[in-house]
């Protein structure tokens, strides 16, 4: 139950964060679309990189809760599809909500993921590799002191990985099993867990 409270008070701060602080400065029109291209030409790979994974987050948890649906009410998928727009901003009033639940459905494998979660994996090393060879910190720093979209970005990437250790402190205490060290590292801990679980198939 406190932890409900927790995720709730997490999520009022993050938006009362993001509406209070700093100067804002709208972007020029189209700059949307320049994110989508990752155009490096108009805007720095710091912020392009964290638009970028801010696509691959809401995937992970998809594919987790293709498998944790099981033990949540109400299922979680909507709000997994909401998070593509609405980031973690969606996903963490859910999990604040959601109902624990027993289950003795089987865990399905599902042997795509196995294909899907590397790609995913490659793709984020990538990204961040580009980012920490590219990027101009400085310019980051000003992004998120003048604008809110760059800011609200930055938010929601710190929810997504608050969230992703919620799940699995939930995972351990189902399972009864401790949490490891890759549990931590921030997206790759998602993915490595997801592999390892419908490599082994086990329930």
């Amino acid at each position: 139950m406190y932890r409900r409270y927790f995720l709730f008070l997490i999520w009022i701060v993050a938006i009362v964060f993001i509406l209070a602080f700093g100067n804002n400065r709208i972007f020029p029109d189209g700059f949307l679309f320049s994110f989508l291209r990752f155009d490096q030409s108009q805007f720095d790979t710091s912020a392009l990189s964290l638009f970028t994974l801010l696509g691959i987050y809401p995937l992970a948890f998809f594919l987790l809760f293709l498998d944790e649906k099981r033990f949540l009410k109400p299922s979680p998928m909507l709000a997994s599809l909401g998070a593509f727009v609405l980031g973690s901003f969606v996903l963490m009033p859910y999990l604040a909500l959601a109902i624990p639940r027993q289950t003795f459905l089987p865990f399905r494998r599902r042997s795509w993921v196995l294909v899907v979660v590397p790609i995913l994996a490659f793709l984020s090393a990538c990204i961040i590799w580009i980012a920490l060879a590219r990027s101009d910190w400085s310019i980051f720093a000003l992004y998120f002191m003048t604008n809110q979209f760059v800011r609200t970005m930055s938010v929601d990437i710190v929810m997504f990985y608050i969230l992703q250790l919620f799940m699995f402190f939930r995972i351990r205490s189902r399972t009864e099993t401790r949490p490891g060290w890759r549990d931590f590292i921030p997206l790759f801990g998602l993915f490595s867990y997801l592999f390892r679980r419908h490599v082994s198939g086990s329930s």
